[in-house]
């Protein structure tokens, strides 16, 4: 349940008596009276009388103490780290407020607390100490058990404990979830004596919860990126392997091309990994055969450990030299490769070393079917690498499906994805309606922009995923669908998982293979080859002339920052070879924005000289005009989108707007031609 969804106490007052009068019934064997209780009270009472809790119980049990209770706390060590700053802080406002912050493990048992010390001498006295369980089946109804029963947060004020000598007692307690699966991994909980407890100590356990779940993202990315950092970068050892890096819970986080191509050798592919048991790897690199299936060698399998701590299990393939060398010849090809179409990968332009490496890699990563995460900035070709992706792949004659989920809501975004069937909503349209994943079955399903997708529509996401299974909205009946996955960010994802915005179970599930894709800056040599391309496209599509760009021109594109990257070349040229009246592009030909970057840019540039772009001009320009420039480029780089845009330049869609009446920009004229 959301942390929205909490569970407020009764009024304070009289209300306590008739709360004590309904226990005394209900352990009398009695109908409790109608209203008398909140119904997760009721609840909770009768679990524990079904339970055999005894009510008249002192105090509660001792789970764990000397060496048992440092064990525990080790087993619990990384909770406690993230807990650790989060009650530090409380520790000094609630020195003096005669309560007390407690974190316990999934069961209830105290692992650390800190507070006011009045409170936690008083608390001796119920065993609210470490080592003591406080699950709802040892010690009754109490704010800790309630909350990892029920999982929510919940208040438990005086009368409403099932145990007597409790019922001095009020406390707020929220439960902590895995940021990776949601499992409850604890519970935070804020005790005192009823008086010194208020109703706000639930929002600050809340609030606290929260801060810890993020603290356990930021934590859980910090050990993969060591992981990743240990196994890829700081050995040489696996340098010649064929790899699958798994997290030290035994999850797949990363495979390599060759290892694909090494199981795709063997009949299998990268999902058989999924399933695998790794946790029967020992520190020492030995593995029980029995565990391991039969195509799995133990020996093939290593634990990965720096400082003296496990971070996760390489499974290194035996790749040989000699197969490297088949593999990355036959990599090259696009013609007869088994499934792909011949020239897969042709519309992807450019001759330069990033580029090339791009499109090598992910020549390598078409042959596979496991998730592809195409990681670059906006306007890299990410669509473009997209359809190579799905060209190459196993399936090129099944659909190739794309979607922005950018700048939808939650529930557009899902009756896309998953469809609906006639009258789900208000709307609806007559018969329903096929969401992308059917569509794309069999094929290929692209999703730009997935970082923008809610938050709350990931775990449904993830869940067809993993399942293979969609329901359409307002059906029950879950349709089977195939769908190879390639999804595509700008964003930073292990930031924003790290702030709670995107779910750490579902960057996993994509980032089993990584493409970076350059962005244009990175690779201007491109830019002749890019720019007779996109003339030659306009050319065929409009049926005019094909004209080309004068090596003036190119010197002020080899220049010019391209904020939008390929995509904003596209778009230039192809308003300039649709306006031009000469039968060259020239820089009369250019358009608008370009018109005072152009003045600024000498008719040659020598090699190594700077970018004029990097490094404003001190005379012969106003600083104005290099704004209205900006701004400009920013539209067109987002195709005409002032949201967008206005994100691009990192201020507020108002404030775009008051910029472009001030340079007289016209918002008409300006969408247009970013959509030119």
């Amino acid at each position: 349940m959301s942390r929205d969804a909490i569970q407020h106490p009764p009024p304070m007052g009289g209300g306590t008596d008739v709360v004590f009068k309904a226990w005394e019934k209900f352990l009398s064997g009695g109908e409790l009276p109608q209203a008398a209780v909140r119904r997760l009270i009721e609840d909770s009472w009768r679990r524990c009388l079904d339970q055999g809790v005894n009510p008249q119980q002192g105090a509660a049990p001792i789970a764990a103490a000397g060496d048992r209770l440092h064990s525990l706390q080790a087993r619990h060590a990384e909770l406690i780290e993230a807990a650790r700053p989060v009650m530090e802080q409380a520790q000094e406002f609630l020195r003096e407020s005669g309560t007390v912050m407690v974190l316990t493990d999934p069961q209830g048992v105290i692992l650390w607390m800190a507070g006011d010390e009045s409170a936690k001498d008083k608390g001796t006295g119920i065993q609210l100490v470490p080592g003591g369980i406080w699950g709802e089946m040892m010690t009754g109804t109490n704010a800790i058990g309630t909350a990892l029963a029920s999982g929510q947060p919940v208040q438990i004020c005086a009368e409403e404990h099932y145990c007597e000598t409790i019922k001095r007692w009020t406390c707020s307690a929220s439960v902590i979830h895995d940021p990776y699966d949601g499992q409850i991994v604890g519970s935070l909980d804020i005790s005192g004596l009823t008086g010194s407890h208020n109703t706000h100590c639930l929002a600050l356990a809340v609030t606290g919860a929260g801060r810890i779940e993020s603290r356990l993202a930021s934590l859980e990315m910090e050990k993969r990126a060591r992981l990743l950092d240990v196994t890829y970068n700081h050995t040489t050892r696996w340098s010649n392997n064929g790899l699958v890096i798994f997290d030290r819970r035994g999850r797949l986080v990363r495979a390599n091309e060759d290892a694909g191509l090494f199981l795709n050798g063997m009949g299998l592919d990268l999902k058989v990994c999924e399933t695998l048991d790794v946790s029967s790897v020992s520190a020492d690199s030995s593995a029980k055969s029995g565990q391991l299936p039969s195509w799995l060698k133990k020996d093939w399998l290593e634990p990965v450990v720096d400082r003296n701590e496990r971070l996760g299990t390489v499974l290194a393939f035996p790749v040989q030299p000699h197969r490297m060398i088949s593999l990355a010849s036959a990599s090259t090809k696009t013609d007869g490769v088994a499934g792909g179409k011949a020239g897969a990968f042709d519309g992807i332009i450019g001759a330069s070393a990033a580029l090339l490496k791009a499109k090598s890699r992910a020549q390598q990563l078409s042959k596979l079917t496991v998730p592809v995460l195409l990681m670059g900035p906006t306007g890299a070709g990410k669509e473009v690498f997209a359809h190579a992706l799905h060209d190459g792949g196993p399936n090129p004659s099944g659909p190739f499906v794309p979607m922005n989920c950018g700048g939808m809501t939650r529930d557009l975004l899902a009756s896309e994805l998953f469809g609906y069937v006639e009258g789900a909503f208000t709307g609806a349209r007559r018969g329903g309606m096929v969401g992308k994943f059917e569509a794309a079955n069999g094929g290929t399903l692209f999703l730009d922009e997935i970082g923008e997708m809610p938050l709350e529509l990931q775990a449904h996401f993830l869940r067809v995923l993993e399942g293979g299974e969609v329901y359409r909205l307002g059906e029950n009946k879950p349709r089977k669908v195939s769908v190879r996955l390639i999804a595509a960010t700008n964003r930073d994802l292990r930031a924003e998982v790290a702030a709670g915005k995107f779910r750490m179970d579902l960057f996993y599930r994509l980032a089993v293979t990584v493409l970076h894709l350059p962005g244009l800056v990175e690779h201007k040599e491109d830019i002749p080859l890019l720019a007779r391309h996109f003339a030659d496209l306009t050319s065929r599509r409009y049926g005019v002339p094909v004209k080309y760009p004068s090596p003036e021109l190119l010197e002020i594109f080899r220049s010019y920052a391209w904020p939008g990257n390929v995509r904003e070349l596209r778009n230039v040229i192809e308003s300039m070879v649709l306006l031009s009246q000469g039968e060259v592009l020239t820089l009369e030909d250019l358009p608008p924005e370009f018109e005072t970057f152009s003045s600024y840019v000498p008719s040659a540039v020598s090699p190594g000289v700077s970018s004029p772009m990097a490094v404003p001009p001190q005379a012969g320009g106003r600083l104005v005009d290099s704004e209205r420039v900006t701004i400009l480029a920013a539209i067109r780089a987002e195709d005409g989108n002032f949201t967008r845009a206005a994100g691009r330049l990192g201020i507020a869609k108002s404030t775009l707007y008051e910029k472009m009446k001030r340079y007289g920009i016209d918002r008409n004229s300006a969408a247009e031609g970013g959509r030119a």
